[in-house]
């Protein structure tokens, strides 16, 4: 373990906040932070076959790529298991809570070419069956070998142990007659398929069947690892909601929001403007990527004719994006958007950008109105003992912006 701390220390807090243990822009073989959290969990693994009833969940790596591992994820347990899946039920749970819940959720899979969806084989589509089941069905899994590790990242709920499965069986179940349809829709483009889906359908079963390569036409289908799936869900809603909310009325006066959770502060403005998007998140010491060093910050902003797409903080940027923007789309209002977030060292480990997109929807809940912008970076200096202006975009923007009413007498 000391040995894991030093090596923690020698690479720069910027890199792993860019990272997050994804992208081993340190050059390592390993995340050394992600192999600390391994050997903090005691995760039984002497077992060769589970069984129990799955959320229904499914996972999907990156390893290997375009070749990658899919298969079922599932708990020791019988009866309403859907909260393992559900992390907008998750709300009085702690880090801890969470991931206990989630560690406890085994995997089997088999590698699979990427493009498989557009062909199927029998596994793939008991998969596919598995993920349109509206309720937990009993599964089992017989495994030929099983895997110490645990996974994470940045961006997607935590998995228990894993391993090659043998053999996979569950239960038939009733399907949810939605997305079943539009399953079998193969003429149907992804994009407006997601559409045609949500809000009715929840963003997490959304994830999945875009993961397993569910949507969209018949020939282009593809698998698409879990952590990439819902960086892009989110991505993609959100991208279809800006032209219409640019065609909507200014906002009226300067609307602020805050909540904090699970380690995790954020400070929300929405300004009269056409659109823009700011996101700036502050990695403060004790928290997960920044472990004793000093704290870092990181962040990346849009306009139109200047949409981020692949930003420095990662899915975070379009999680915390979706939930403001579905807001707008509410009010019928559009303006320039600033998100600040705070993690500090009660947020110990990765749970996934889920909390990000849970916690500002938390926040759009309680509108608040600030006589100035300048006002709402003073709360933010006075509470967090920072002064963001200079980092700030937006404000760099609004406050060298000659309005016409300075030319008029």
């Amino acid at each position: 373990m000391m040995n894991l701390d030093e090596e923690i220390k020698k690479i720069p807090v910027s890199l792993c906040i860019r990272c997050k243990g994804a992208k081993l822009l340190c050059g390592k073989s390993a995340c050394p932070i992600v192999s600390k959290v391994y050997l903090t969990q005691s995760i039984p693994v002497n077992v060769n076959d589970v069984s129990g009833d799955s959320p229904p969940s499914v996972f999907v790596g990156s390893y290997g790529y375009p070749k990658v591992r899919i298969g079922p994820a599932l708990p020791i347990r019988r009866g309403d298991t859907a909260i393992y899946e559900r992390p907008d039920q998750w709300s009085q749970l702690s880090v801890d809570d969470i991931a206990k819940l989630r560690f406890s959720l085994y995997r089997g899979y088999k590698v699979l070419p990427i493009a498989s969806p557009s062909d199927p084989n029998s596994y793939l589509l008991e998969l596919h069956d598995l993920i349109l089941s509206s309720k937990p069905v009993f599964s089992e899994i017989e495994y030929s070998s099983l895997e110490r590790k645990i996974h994470f990242s940045a961006e997607s709920q935590p998995f228990g142990p894993g391993g090659y499965a043998k053999n996979f069986y569950h239960e038939s179940s009733p399907s949810l007659p939605k997305v079943e349809k539009i399953y079998y829709d193969t003429d149907l483009k992804t994009v407006d398929a997601l559409e045609l889906l949500y809000p009715e359908t929840s963003i997490y079963t959304l994830e999945k069947v875009f993961s397993a390569g569910m949507l969209g036409r018949k020939r282009k289908r593809k698998i698409v690892p879990t952590r990439w799936s819902i960086t892009a869900v989110d991505k993609t809603l959100s991208d279809q909601m800006i032209p219409e909310i640019r065609n909507y009325n200014e906002v009226e006066g300067n609307i602020y929001f805050h909540y904090k959770r699970i380690g995790n502060e954020y400070y929300i403005m929405i300004i009269p403007g056409d659109y823009s998007y700011e996101m700036i998140e502050q990695w403060n010491n004790g928290s997960i990527w920044t472990g004793p060093r000093t704290a870092s910050a990181e962040g990346d902003y849009e306009k139109p004719g200047r949409m981020v797409l692949n930003p420095k903080i990662a899915g975070a940027f379009f999680a915390a994006r979706l939930p403001i923007l579905e807001y707008l789309k509410g009010k019928e209002r559009k303006g320039n958007i600033m998100v600040f977030r705070f993690i500090d060292g009660d947020y110990t480990m990765p749970l996934g950008v889920w909390q990000v997109r849970e916690n500002v929807k938390m926040a759009m809940r309680e509108e608040n109105y600030l006589d100035s912008i300048d006002r709402f970076f003073e709360i933010i200096r006075i509470r967090r003992k920072v002064d963001l202006r200079a980092s700030s975009k937006t404000y760099q923007i609004v406050k060298q912006q000659k309005k016409i009413t300075e030319y008029v007498n």
